[in-house]
């Protein structure tokens, strides 16, 4: 790991991240594992077992009165132990694996049900209500949601898939772009000009274009080291787009839908710069990492803190201390913690004067929580922490 200074009009010092006080990686470790088991449902209740207790709140501010079976955040939290996995110690593995011998099967529930390898983000074994609001059904209808491509990479990627079933999938893929055939229902005026992904597998679905989702589409494809295709290639061109115009930041919500925020942008970012190089974005990461810094000096939520210091990790330097709460304190603090990961955006995929108006009033938007995902996140980051310039 790299030490120095950045001058981005102010100076952030760059050093290790915890005090001795901090320093009993086995023990802190142990703690926050035993959390995230605790935060999975074992079959006491509504939630199927397996999976992480997520919450939808209409604002975004944590609330837990609305649960939610959802198995995007089973796709993260698995995805993310499985990567920090061999940094543990013995028994630190083995809860590791008890908590996603529990999360994996689960995805059965949620998969295509012709038997594609594909996954939706709600349930498709069961019959199933829209849960944000009944005024979509005034506006849609019957609503169903197709399988996606988001959810599709982080579960084949949790579930560590043979590559022969990531190779199909991908080539399905390449079939839902944004291309002539479809209408493009978001993102900025050239969004238009790149046979991007699309976020939907919908033949007769509009096509949603959303930065992070295509970063989660490349992690996949890096992880797999499969070959890439045109869409591939035009994804990564309208990201360093993105990057170029810094539109990521003027705009996060036009640029990523259903994550819009430039925080989680650089993270994912960072996710896939780490697993392989790719010289166009290896080219810009100072001036990524610069960015993050400017973001870690202004943000006060100490979720966005650690996920931008975790991405700034990941490029290979040492990001300023971050003050973690004790662990009376965790709850309230990390796992209730108003910073929204995920949101289910209804005006990105309705017609653009429905989506403009909804999007003018701030309404159609909601907010997904999940508190065993942010306690991963923090254990990835307090891993990454303790691994820095060993």
């Amino acid at each position: 790991m790299r030490k120095g200074f950045f001058c981005i009009c102010f100076f952030v010092t760059l050093h290790p991240v915890f005090s001795r006080a901090n320093s009993n990686d086995t023990s802190i470790t142990a703690f926050l594992l035993s959390r995230i088991s605790q935060l999975q449902a074992k079959g006491n209740n509504a939630v199927l077992p397996g999976l992480f207790y997520s919450y939808i709140s209409a604002k975004e501010k944590y609330r837990d009165e609305k649960p939610d079976e959802n198995i995007f955040y089973n796709g993260l939290v698995s995805y993310t132990l499985r990567d920090i996995k061999p940094a543990f110690s013995g028994a630190a593995k083995k809860t590791t694996d008890s908590i996603l011998q529990m999360a994996l099967p689960v995805f059965d529930n949620f998969k295509n049900t012709s038997g594609r390898n594909t996954f939706n983000f709600w349930r498709t074994d069961t019959s199933f209500e829209f849960p944000y609001t009944w005024w979509i059904k005034m506006l849609r209808g019957n609503v169903t949601l197709p399988d996606d491509l988001d959810d599709t990479s982080l579960g084949l990627l949790a579930l560590n898939a043979p590559k022969s079933t990531a190779e199909s999938v991908h080539a399905l893929m390449s079939n839902f772009i944004n291309d002539s055939q479809h209408d493009l229902r978001n993102g900025l005026y050239y969004f238009k000009n790149y046979p991007a992904y699309s976020v939907w597998f919908g033949k007769n679905f509009p096509v949603v274009i959303d930065a992070c989702v295509l970063t989660n589409i490349l992690s996949f494809v890096q992880e797999y080291n499969l070959n890439w295709n045109t869409a591939d290639s035009a994804s990564l061109q309208l990201i360093l787009r993105i990057i170029r115009e810094k539109d990521y930041i003027k705009d996060p919500l036009q640029v990523s839908p259903y994550y819009g925020k430039a925080s989680i942008f650089l993270y994912n970012l960072a996710r896939l710069m780490s697993i392989k190089k790719i010289p166009q974005l290896e080219a810009i990461k100072i001036d990524l990492i610069t960015e993050a810094a400017k973001e870690l000096v202004q943000s006060s939520n100490i979720m966005e803190r650690i996920i931008l210091s975790t991405a700034i990790l990941k490029w290979g330097y040492i990001p300023p201390k971050i003050d973690l709460p004790g662990r009376g304190e965790m709850k309230h603090t990390i796992e209730e913690n108003d910073f929204s990961f995920f949101i289910g955006n209804i005006p990105s995929y309705l017609p653009p004067a429905i989506r403009n108006r909804l999007l003018d009033k701030n309404a159609g938007l909601f907010y997904h929580y999940c508190p065993a995902y942010n306690t991963v996140l923090l254990l990835e980051y307090i891993t990454l922490s303790n691994n820095a310039g060993k």
